[in-house]
């Protein structure tokens, strides 16, 4: 999956206005500062909680994918699913147009042996994909039963997977050999009640993890009424994610997280800082996981060995700029 020019220059406007926050004083750097100043008060043993229901989630992400890709005839136990969603997860952190999706789905592609295995794992995908929108779905009821949020987007959701649902009831009469593969890794799940009640098992547990994560960060920088935040805060992460035009998402996922709370009547310091500390955890769980990936990876086949240093250059050059940020907002 390769990036579109549109994607690529929005991916460079956007950086460029967080460089032009940086260099130049104004509102947006003195929102910054206080959000800054907001996570330097966080509860560090909140933060550790989140990070472990951050951690629990991608561990039962890999779980979704294991039985995902199992039920479509793949060969793949846990830790390989780890060690390649891992990888993935990485490169999701430092490039746009979530390219890490896109390796997450050829490396576990691997493990079908069977001709046409990466439009049949982009079938699997798709399958787990129209999970999560279940799982977003119910978030969302609860958040609009409290008021938090409105109704609609549980009509969007739901529609969303029935429509590929009916694809894949109508795989049978496909008769294009990719298309066929393609809906014939989501038909796979549709044919065994077992395999939808693992995918959706592990999918709903991962959901559940997710709203401990957040609401382990709300508490940890005061928020009040942290349940309610997080019900407010992961729909708009997920609606963000939808649209990845910088690496890892920066400043898009932190920035809808500001916009939703401050909506609920949230300063936006403590809105904003939210949002970083957010993104900053989840990012730290998927850098981990995807170095541990790529070690594991580097014993199985030598050729993922390059891979190593990449991580450590990378890693550095993250510490670098974390170093380079904290001396312009005068943090140190």
């Amino acid at each position: 999956m390769k990036p579109t020019r549109p994607q690529l220059l929005l991916c460079a406007g956007a950086i460029l206005v967080i460089v032009f926050a940086v260099a130049f004083p104004g509102p947006a750097r003195g929102h910054l500062s206080a959000a800054i100043e907001t996570l330097r008060n966080a509860d560090p043993r909140w933060l550790g909680a989140a990070a472990l229901s951050f951690a629990a989630a991608f561990g039962c992400t890999v779980g979704a994918w294991t039985s995902a890709f199992r039920a479509a005839g793949g060969r793949i136990c846990p830790r390989q699913a780890a060690s390649r969603l891992g990888l993935g997860s990485l490169v999701n952190c430092f490039a746009p147009a979530r390219l890490g999706d896109a390796v997450k789905v050829a490396l576990c592609s691997k493990a079908i042996d069977a001709p046409g295995r990466l439009w049949t794992a982009g079938g699997v995908y798709a399958a787990i994909s129209a999970a999560r929108c279940l799982a977003l779905a119910s978030l969302v009821v609860v958040a609009a039963a409290t008021g938090a949020l409105p109704w609609w987007p549980v009509l969007v959701l739901c529609a969303a997977v029935g429509a590929l649902a009916t694809v894949g009831a109508l795989s049978g009469r496909l008769h294009h050999p990719r298309i066929a593969k393609l809906v014939e890794g989501f038909a796979a799940l549709e044919r065994s009640p077992r395999a939808i009640a693992a995918l959706l098992g592990w999918t709903f547990a991962m959901a559940g993890a997710r709203v401990c994560g957040t609401i382990a960060v709300a508490a940890a920088l005061g928020l009040s009424h942290p349940v309610l935040a997080a019900l407010v805060i992961l729909p708009a992460l997920d609606v963000a994610s939808a649209f990845p035009i910088t690496p890892g998402a920066i400043g898009v996922g932190s920035g809808a997280v500001a916009v939703a709370l401050a909506g609920r009547g949230i300063g936006m310091p403590d809105a904003l800082g939210t949002g970083i500390a957010m993104q900053a955890i989840e990012s730290a769980v998927s850098i981990t996981a995807g170095s541990l990936g790529v070690l594991y990876l580097a014993q199985a086949r030598p050729a993922y060995r390059r891979w190593t240093l990449r991580v450590a250059t990378v890693g550095t050059s993250v510490v670098f700029a974390a170093l380079l940020s904290a001396h312009v907002f005068d943090l140190t």
